[in-house]
């Protein structure tokens, strides 16, 4: 294999309007993204990803938002050392920063970035290893990931970038089958443990397990995941274990250059969840279910204009609706 550096840019910019009054409607950036992949060796490889992203007082920020060490051994193992998206799920492992590869404007509720406001630890500081598990027609894959976890206490950043807060690793382990029979169908799951430190120090153990079925090709888009996060607050007195449910639903069928697209989200906080229903912890979850419909249409292979209609309803609030349109692209 060819040695050498690569560098790919991706971009998005677009407009968006809502009936919800506090929030003005605005054109706005998204980012710049810039990946770098290097190979040294016919086994040692480099990814950088570095984004240009705008912030909440208009300045334009600089993240590094993927950096890793990469080895491969062979087709059953392979490990990364670094920064890296956490395997938790289809969603998270498969599209990243690039809004080119996406399918909608945005992610679903349960996919998006922790520092941009999402609930669960999207981003991590550790190990990754991966590879294919002897298995035939069925070719079954793993991931197994140990890292710092995530923040999750009031003005700091979710990914624990130079010092883990506590002790306590965070776990993850995937698994997952793409039958040969039916090219473009994977299933598996994820399951996710860490130890989360809030402003009462105390560390509250996290379990997140995660479901998906997917089947995507060239024409076809059906993407359907399941969420299930456990919170114990048992230790020291504290107020019982907590649930939160969601799943998302996803589809798409290509007809020429145009893909119509329709996604269903749900999640399902308790309010009392002292984790997910304090704001000076974090994102506030409540329940929030939306629809978003939309249509994307494809320039060329490098560029796509998107038009998306997206209807939230939240417990204790009145539903908010909204239209948006974003360009993207890749060069």
């Amino acid at each position: 294999m060819a040695i050498g550096t690569n560098l790919h840019l991706f971009g998005d910019l677009g407009y968006r309007a809502t009936d919800d009054k506090s929030v003005p409607n605005t054109f706005f950036l998204g980012s710049l993204d810039m990946l770098v992949t290097s190979r040294l060796s016919d086994r040692v490889s480099i990814l950088g990803e570095v984004l240009y992203v705008p912030q909440s007082d208009n300045s334009i920020g600089l993240d590094i938002e993927r950096l890793l060490f990469q080895y491969r051994q062979n087709d059953y193992f392979s490990f990364g050392v670094g920064r890296f998206h956490t395997s938790i799920g289809y969603y998270n492992f498969t599209f990243h920063r690039g809004a080119w590869f996406e399918t909608a404007i945005g992610r679903p509720f349960m996919y998006a970035f922790d520092d941009e406001g999402g609930v669960l630890p999207m981003q991590e500081v550790g190990v990754t290893v991966h590879g294919k598990i002897p298995s035939g027609m069925l070719d079954l894959n793993y991931i197994a990931e140990i890292g710092n976890g995530r923040a999750h206490i009031l003005s700091s950043d979710p990914a624990q970038n130079r010092q883990d807060t506590n002790n306590g690793k965070s776990v993850n382990v995937a698994v997952f089958a793409r039958p040969y029979w039916v090219p473009g169908l994977q299933a598996g799951f994820s399951f996710y443990h860490d130890h989360l430190t809030f402003s009462d120090a105390d560390n509250h153990p996290e379990y997140i397990m995660a479901a998906h079925v997917v089947y995507r090709t060239s024409v076809y888009e059906f993407l359907n995941e399941g969420l299930w996060v456990r919170h114990d607050l048992t230790a020291a007195g504290g107020p019982g274990i907590f649930h939160t449910t969601g799943f998302y639903s996803q589809i798409s069928r290509k007809f020429g250059d145009f893909r119509p697209y329709f996604r269903y989200d749900y999640m399902n906080a308790r309010d009392d969840d002292p984790i997910y229903g304090d704001p000076t912890d974090g994102t506030v979850v409540g329940r929030r279910n939306g629809v978003t419909v939309g249509l994307r249409y494809d320039f060329n292979e490098r560029s796509a204009v998107k038009l998306q209609y997206d209807r939230l309803d939240q417990r204790n609030a009145a539903p908010i609706n909204g239209m948006s349109t974003q360009f993207s692209f890749t060069f």
